[in-house]
């Protein structure tokens, strides 16, 4: 199930990161739920999950596809520190925001 695919992926990436320079940045899985507004008459309302994992350090956070997380995963080299992390992430086209 892709929900046991992004826990995977985010324990995965958080080990790479407690390996590197990145210690503290979490990986953490985001999930949102679509129900359609409409469906045809007698059919159920079916609700779509789609999963992400969240990057989050104290002052950044980004939102990254699991594919993206698993590129990122394969990316993430012992000496980056966060700053080259989410350089690395903005290079992948994915907004950096500032974390709550």
């Amino acid at each position: 199930m892709l929900v046991d695919d992004a826990r995977r992926i985010a324990t995965a990436i958080e080990e790479r990161f407690d390996a590197s320079a990145c210690q503290g940045v979490k990986a953490t899985v985001k999930a949102e739920e679509l129900r359609p507004k409409t469906v045809p008459a007698g059919a159920g309302r079916p609700t779509f999950t789609n999963y992400y994992i969240q990057i989050t350090d104290d002052t950044r956070m980004a939102t990254l596809t699991l594919g993206q997380a698993e590129d990122l995963h394969d990316d993430v080299d012992p000496d980056w520190d966060p700053d080259r992390l989410f350089d690395a992430i903005r290079a992948m086209d994915v907004s950096v925001e500032k974390a709550d």
